[in-house]
C-alpha cells in the first residue's frame, strides 16, 4: 500500500565494510530492493554473536559524506551470515543511524532509507525467523524508556523504540506477519498502551508511531473493516507519514484502530 520507492540501497559482500569511493559504482534503487520477500534462509541453526559496529567506531572520523558513514555500518559478511536472528534483530535495532527517519518529511520514506542502506536489514528480511524477531524484540522492550548497555554506555532510549515500531510498520505494510503473529503483536501493543496510559508531550512520538503501526495492521489484516473505515485509515496512514501527527483531530481513526486491535487480539474492548 505505502511502498514509497524513491530511495537508494547500499550493501556490500566484502569481509569488512568498505567505503564506496567510485562514483560509477552501482547503487540499487529501492524500487528494485525487495522489501520483505518470501523468506528463504533457514535460521534455526544460526547462533553467531551480534555486531558492535566496530568498523564504524574506528573509522567514522574519516568519512567525508553521509553515504560513507552509512556504508561503514554494514556488517562483515562472514559474521552476518552466521549471526543468530535474535542477535541480528538487536544489531539492526542498535544501528548508529537508526533515527535518521527524523530527517525526512515523510517518516515512512525515512525508515525505508535506513533499512535499505544497511545489509543487516536485508539479511533479516530474508530469514524465516525475521518477522518474528521484530515482535520478540518489541515484546522485550519497555514502553517508556529503553536502555541497553554496551561497553558500559547506555546507548538506547525511547527514539530507538519509535524507530523499531516504524520497522514493524514496513513488515505489516508488506504483510510479512502471519495472522498468529498479528494476534501476538496486537496483544502486546494493547498491553503497552495500558501501561503507558494517556499521551503526553514527552512520549508523543511513541504514541504516534504506535497508532501508525496499528492503522497499518488494521488496514491490512482486519477483514471485518467496512470500506468506509478502510478509506479513512488509508488517509490516516498517509497523513501520519507525511505530517507526523500535526494538525487534524484524529480521534475517530484512533478509535477504529483500538477497536480493531482488540478484535485482532481476541480481547474484549473494555477490560
Amino acid at each position: 500500500m505505502m511502498a514509497m520507492m524513491a530511495l537508494t540501497a547500499c550493501t556490500t559482500d566484502e569481509p569488512e565494510p568498505v567505503i564506496q569511493s567510485d562514483p560509477t559504482s552501482p547503487v540499487v534503487p529501492v524500487g528494485d530492493f525487495k522489501m520483505w520477500p518470501t523468506p528463504t534462509i533457514d535460521d534455526s541453526d544460526l547462533h553467531g554473536e551480534g555486531y558492535a559496529f566496530d568498523y564504524w567506531q574506528e573509522h567514522k572520523s574519516e568519512a567525508q559524506t553521509g553515504d560513507e558513514l552509512m556504508a561503514m555500518c554494514n556488517v562483515p559478511n562472514d559474521l552476518l551470515k552466521n549471526m543468530s536472528t535474535d542477535n541480528l534483530a538487536w544489531t539492526c535495532f542498535n544501528h548508529p543511524y537508526m533515527e535518521n527517519w527524523i530527517l525526512f518529511n515523510d517518516i515512512y520514506d525515512g525508515i525505508l532509507s535506513v533499512m535499505t542502506r544497511f545489509n543487516g536489514y536485508e539479511e533479516l528480511m530474508k530469514r524465516k525467523g525475521g518477522a518474528q524477531s521484530l515482535i520478540d524484540l518489541y515484546c522485550r522492550l519497555g514502553c517508556k524508556r529503553v536502555e541497553a548497555e554496551r561497553d558500559g554506555i547506555t546507548l538506547v532510549d525511547e527514539p530507538y523504540l519509535v524507530s523499531w515500531v516504524l520497522v514493524m510498520c514496513t513488515a505489516a505494510d508488506y504483510q510479512a506477519f502471519s495472522q498468529d503473529q498479528v494476534t501476538e503483536l496486537a496483544k502486546e501493543m494493547l498491553h503497552k498502551k495500558r501501561i503507558h496510559g494517556p499521551s503526553s508531550t514527552s512520549h508523543f512520538h511513541l504514541d504516534y508511531s504506535s497508532y501508525l503501526l496499528g492503522g497499518i495492521i488494521a488496514y491490512h489484516y482486519d477483514e471485518t473493516l467496512p470500506v468506509e473505515q478502510q478509506v479513512l485509515l488509508a488517509n490516516f496512514i498517509k497523513f501520519c507519514c507525511q505530517q507526523q501527527g500535526v494538525g487534524a483531530d484524529l480521534g475517530r481513526s484512533h478509535d477504529i484502530i483500538l477497536i480493531s486491535l482488540h478484535r485482532l487480539a481476541g480481547e474484549p474492548l473494555w477490560q
